[in-house]
């Protein structure tokens, strides 16, 4: 089995994320990453009721990650499991560092289309950030669908409007100028004039902004990469994802506000839905082994089914009933 894609001689690159309840999406995510050029995953999850750690644990079984079970905080999961991975030896030998979710996923439009290539193109830089293309629901009802890459295909719009401001996420340089990770971008152990901070484009940040920049207005780097953010998904897996409850805040609940501000359908861009047979042919691979196979079905039919439950059931229905209204107004 094939268990490294990356090149000859190319940065180690570790990717750092946190998992609740994401058994469905897994292996697609993790096999697009692998196709790009990333060496390593650390995979922290908490609390799960679908087969996510089974998968997880297969996974580290067979050294394509490393899978932790995330000791919650009061900062809440994400930032908790963002601290502990500070511990860990792998993110301690990294040449680069991505905090990046598993509803993201970084599409390389220049270059020879891997992220050690683009890395390579930043050599200059400290960081480099890619920046939010928010795609949409697109209509798509249940949580049996192709890839999300290939069955979401429509997103905002590539131009900005003006003064128009998007999140990114932070692929870091480990050469000690940065203190710890965020979710969105490290944090400065140096004076930001000692960091030179770009975007994929090579675009550099504003010096006076790099304390605490989290998003960027203007220039987006588009024409290098971008970072399709797939927040909602299917109806059914969106009504799950309320069900679970927010990454990084115990309190606060998914309402219909959430479900517009990431349900942006403008311009159609398959980019990478066209070219996502490398990560389909790693997935395949993956899949030879029994045991992740059958967690991997589990999990496609614990999402279907939880997806169904949650969209007959009262609470569900009245949400629906919510979004339906609220996009009529």
């Amino acid at each position: 089995m094939t268990q490294d894609s990356t090149r000859q001689g190319a940065p180690k690159v570790v990717v750092v994320t946190t998992m609740k309840d994401e058994g469905a999406y897994i292996l697609d995510w993790i096999s697009h990453y692998k196709a790009l050029g990333v060496s390593d995953f650390v995979i922290f999850t908490n609390d799960c009721s679908d087969p996510t750690d089974h998968i997880l644990r297969c996974l580290n079984r067979l050294r394509v990650v490393e899978h932790r079970f995330n000791r919650v905080m009061r900062r809440g999961p994400h930032k908790s499991a963002l601290m502990w991975a500070g511990y860990e030896p792998t993110v301690a030998e990294a040449d680069w560092v991505l905090v990046i979710d598993v509803d993201e996923y970084l599409q390389i439009n220049s270059g020879d289309g891997t992220l050690p290539g683009l890395l390579a193109d930043r050599a200059d830089a400290d960081a480099v950030s890619f920046v939010w293309r928010i795609f949409g629901n697109d209509g798509v009802a249940q949580v049996d669908h192709p890839p999300v890459p290939q069955a979401f295909t429509r997103a905002e719009p590539e131009a900005g409007a003006p003064d128009e401001h998007r999140f990114f996420k932070t692929a870091y340089r480990n050469n000690g100028k940065f203190d710890r990770m965020g979710v969105h971008r490290p944090f400065l152990a140096v004076p930001p004039q000692e960091v030179n901070w770009q975007l994929a484009d090579g675009t550099r940040l504003p010096e006076e902004e790099l304390e605490g920049a989290l998003y960027v207005r203007g220039s987006y780097g588009y024409p290098a990469a971008q970072l399709n953010h797939y927040a909602l998904r299917s109806r059914d897996g969106f009504l799950n994802k309320k069900a679970r409850g927010r990454a990084n805040h115990f309190t606060s609940s998914i309402e219909p506000g959430y479900w517009h501000k990431f349900n942006r359908n403008e311009e159609e861009d398959r980019r990478l839905a066209d070219h996502f047979e490398a990560a389909l042919a790693i997935k395949e691979d993956l899949l030879k082994d029994e045991a992740l196979r059958e967690h991997h079905e589990t999990a496609l039919g614990w999402h279907r089914r939880k997806g169904r439950k949650a969209r007959i059931s009262q609470e569900g229905q009245e949400f629906l009933r919510q979004l339906k209204l609220s996009d009529t107004v």
